[in-house]
């Protein structure tokens, strides 16, 4: 009876006053109980009710037929005639209560009586619900303001006697007899609170791990499987969807390279920079992961492969809330320590937040490499690594809302993560003779990036026009050193080098977006984008000569790179009863110059391209989740940084890595079509033509030293299929399944490749009460294509146990990670007679132990934990 009590007087809401972007819903209910539309608008959209059975009687039935109408005229239609209301009593819950026809614009001096109700310490309480009645029949209904103020303007007669009742949770009812005569009593009414009422309301309604949008799938990482003692790395790793190698490479589907977003920032990082980035934040500062295939005109045309966009958490919780976590992984006999916190504070209009971590990782790893030249000679080696990082990372954000409609925000992030790994390398090199020796190498890295985003948005109407401005400048430096000393058994061919590399990349970016929506279901999005991007890479390779540091001018570099884009976008989409169509074109400019100061040679790049995308989708029946679709998109991959520096970085004294300044963008044509179904199924085809695609490739030179550099390839085509499914298999077992098999080929004009690859993900959750929950994520991928690189098979179980505690504010997991130790690395190349085996082992099979702590010191209501299905948790009702 307190429960629903409690529940009773949080749901008498005075108004609703939606003003942003909603969720639209088509739906078509005769005769009803009022109760069956919330349902239906829970599971399709993104939001979730709360309410008395006082209030929401089973005798309220509703009639309604609507197809892509907002969800607050949907509500406002429907209650109206039961003289209920709705309100947003937090990001993730509607109330429902009683309608007051008098409380706007109404007539204070005719007010019978008005007042203020507080707590003990005399500040004003919000939303108490008051009740006025004459015996037993209610007269009124309202609620105090935000300052605790309320009012009341039914006509009092002097021969009648009054009750007042005042309810609200956490305090204990308060009820005032009165006349008309006696009314100074309750210009200040006190509420003392309830020590043994509900002191947290926790309303819980768990998301899927997958969602599935009409361009795009939502992997939910908050409050799922994924949510605590992992980094983002091994997040996107796990994922349902995402194909992620040990080096770091990100796939969506087939073997096409993607755009990593993160909170609508692209980060334009190369590969391994990324990677690290990426292990430096927790997978408790993750909401969700967008994945897009064929993204649409609004976003940029790079990643032929697609968008992967990480959404972190942006939680508007009333009062401070936060959590911390820790994490220990035994690696062998080395390990990984990872600590964090995170803060959010929120008052009246402005919100406050931060988060950091560090992460101390100790690991090793094996690795054998054979050259067989075509003069019959060998070069071997086996190398044992020693890793040796730290990572530091924070995050720190603040929002003011100048109005009901329009935000200014501002977030700072950074990072700094210091990668030291020793190689110990065993030679031999066979030819006439045999000449062995050993070489260590020492790279020591210090990495360092920091971004901050000014971002301001403007909500213009309620269905969903809105206006955005983005400032965006990051940075990234790098201090690196390369020590190599290598000693044969002559001792007159030994040597001592070593190069050091700084760098440091500037980027500076704004846009502009504007959405308007019309009533007849148009929708109109329209913006521009401008970036500029400055790069200042240095190599300096010196040799010991004699115990000095002598400068090798030959392969020692200054690189200067400037990289200019304009870019701006139209979309259109129409719905037309159970057909849409959304049609796009971005155009993009971008002008390039750079410069080898040591040898003087530059080059220059103007190009100017047209990017279309069209997406057609008819819904065959909304009720289970059916529709088919078909899509368009031209994308473009433009070189990376390290691809364009003409720098040589000689990795022992058969290997060098060097940049190929004129490397050109590649363009990819992209097709997909593909069947949704039974709301937990989806399978697509594609097809993929791409020309001058960028590889990398190992060519002999000189001395048969092996050297590695991306060049454009003629073209390449890929095509496939993939099927994901998450069929719930009991109340107790969720399962995610997802499968790709494409076949990819590669040719520039004497070489060509081919290969067929089939890769599979599973991840299966059993969940019982009062027991740990228990999930087992399996991959497996067949041999692959890369230039003229052959991949070798993967294959992999994990395995996690976790247990909420402490009144489930608590959750303890134990992660045991490639539990049979099947994780290898194989490559095998070949180019002109020359043929590269490489083969590396590293510590896979770990198991960790983590803890995370969930605590909020919010107001007088506090929602510890609300989540439910089809919601977006960064954001507010509608947005």
């Amino acid at each position: 009876m307190r429960k629903a009590i409690m529940l009773f007087a949080l749901t008498w809401i005075v108004s609703s006053d939606i003003s942003a972007q909603e969720r639209k819903l088509t739906l078509t209910l005769r005769q009803q109980p009022l109760r069956e539309l919330f349902k239906q608008i829970e599971k399709h959209c993104d939001y979730g009710f709360i309410y008395s059975d006082e209030v929401v009687q089973d005798t309220m039935l509703v009639s309604i037929k609507v197809r892509d109408m907002a969800v607050s005229n949907v509500l406002g239609t429907a209650l109206k005639a039961h003289r209920l209301v709705f309100n947003l009593i937090s990001e993730k819950l509607i109330a429902v209560g009683y309608q007051n026809y008098q409380l706007k614009n109404r007539d204070v001096s005719r007010s019978a009586f008005s007042g203020t109700i507080t707590d003990k310490n005399g500040v004003g309480i919000p939303f108490v619900s008051l009740t006025l009645l004459r015996s037993s029949d209610i007269i009124e209904k309202t609620v105090s303001e935000d300052n605790g103020r309320y009012q009341l303007s039914s006509p009092l007669l002097p021969e009648h006697g009054y009750r007042l009742l005042a309810t609200f949770v956490g305090y204990k009812p308060l009820e005032i007899s009165f006349t008309l005569v006696d009314i100074s009593h309750l210009q200040k009414l006190v509420m003392f609170e309830d020590a043994q009422t509900l002191q947290t309301v926790t309303v819980v309604n768990t998301k899927p791990l997958i969602e599935r949008k009409t361009d795009r799938y939502i992997v939910n990482v908050e409050n799922g499987s994924l949510a605590q003692g992992l980094s983002a790395f091994e997040v996107l790793q796990k994922s349902p969807g995402i194909w992620v190698n040990q080096d770091g490479s990100i796939r969506i589907k087939g073997n096409q390279s993607v755009m990593v977003m993160i909170n609508d920032v692209v980060q334009r990082m190369s590969q391994d920079d990324l990677a690290e980035y990426l292990k430096s934040l927790r997978s408790e500062d993750i909401s969700k992961i967008e994945v897009i295939y064929n993204p649409p005109a609004e976003f940029e045309a790079a990643g032929t492969g697609g968008i992967v966009h990480i959404l972190l958490k942006k939680s508007r919780k009333d009062g401070l809330n936060g959590s911390l976590n820790a994490r220990y992984q035994k690696q062998g006999k080395q390990g990984l320590i990872t600590s964090g916190s995170s803060l959010a504070y929120k008052l009246k209009r402005i919100y406050l937040a931060g988060n950091g971590s560090y992460t101390n990782d100790k690991n090793s790893s094996y690795g054998e490499e054979t050259f067989y030249y075509p003069d019959a000679s060998i070069f071997s080696n086996t190398t044992v690594r020693s890793n040796k990082i730290s990572r530091y990372q924070y995050r720190f954000s603040a929002v003011y809302d100048i109005a009901s409609n329009q935000s200014l925000a501002i977030q700072n992030t950074g990072s700094k993560n210091q990668p030291s790994q020793l190689f110990l390398t065993d030679i031999i090199y066979r030819n006439i003779t045999t000449r062995s020796g050993n070489a260590r190498a020492d790279w020591d890295r210090k990495i360092k990036f920091n971004s901050t985003t000014l971002n301001y948005t403007w909500k213009l109407d309620s269905l969903g026009s809105s206006l955005k401005v983005i400032g965006d400048y990051s940075k990234n430096a790098k201090k690196e050193q390369n020590q190599l000393l290598t000693i044969y058994s002559s001792p007159l061919s030994g040597m001592q080098s070593r190069t050091l590399t700084p760098s440091s990349t500037e980027i500076y970016a704004g846009q502009i977006d504007y959405t308007k929506n019309w009533k007849n279901k148009l929708e109109l999005k329209s913006g521009i984008k401008y970036s500029a991007i400055h790069r200042d890479n240095e190599s300096i390779s010196e040799n010991l000569i004699q115990g000095l540091w002598i400068n090798n001018p030959l392969i020692s570099n200054q690189f200067l790179y400037k990289e200019k884009l304009a870019m701006v976008y139209t979309t259109l989409e129409k719905t037309i009863g159970p057909n849409s169509l959304e049609i796009g074109l971005r155009a993009e400019q971008t002008r390039s110059n750079g410069l080898s100061v040591t040898s003087d040679d530059a080059f220059k790049r103007k190009y100017f391209s047209l990017f279309p995308s069209v997406y057609l989708m008819r819904t065959l029946n909304e009720d289970k989740g059916s529709s088919v679709f078909l899509n368009y998109s031209k994308r473009l991959q433009r070189p990376s940084f390290n691809d364009l520096n003409p720098y040589r970085l000689q990795v022992h004294d058969y290997m060098i890595l060097t940049g190929n300044p004129d490397l050109l963008p590649q363009y990819s044509h992209n097709f997909q079509a593909g069947y949704n179904f039974l709301s937990h199924y989806n399978f697509d085809v594609y097809f993929s033509s791409t020309s001058n695609l960028i590889a990398l490739l190992a060519n002999t030179i000189a001395n048969n030293v092996v050297e590695y550099k991306s060049f454009n390839f003629r073209k390449g085509t890929e095509y496939g299929l993939n099927l994901n499914a998450s069929p719930q298999i009991s109340k107790a077992w969720k399962s995610n399944y997802s499968l790709s098999l494409y076949r990819a080929s590669a040719s520039t004009n004497n070489l060509g490749n081919t290969k067929t690859t089939l890769a599979a993900k599973s991840m299966q959750t059993i969940s019982f009460k009062k027991i740990p929950t228990l999930d087992i994520i399996s991959e497996y991928k067949s041999p692959s294509l890369s230039g003229n690189t052959r991949l070798g098979h993967l294959f992999y179980v994990d395995l996690m146990l976790s247990q909420k505690i402490i009144k489930e504010k608590g959750v303890l997991r134990i992660y045991l990670s490639d539990v049979f130790n099947t994780v290898r690395e194989k490559e095998f190349s070949f180019n002109n007679g020359t043929i590269i085996d490489f083969y590396q082992k590293r510590q896979t099979q770990n198991i960790s132990l983590s803890f995370s702590y969930n605590f909020s010191l919010g107001n007088k209501f506090n929602q510890n934990n609300i989540e439910q299905s089809n919601k977006e948790e960064n954001r507010r009702m509608g947005n």
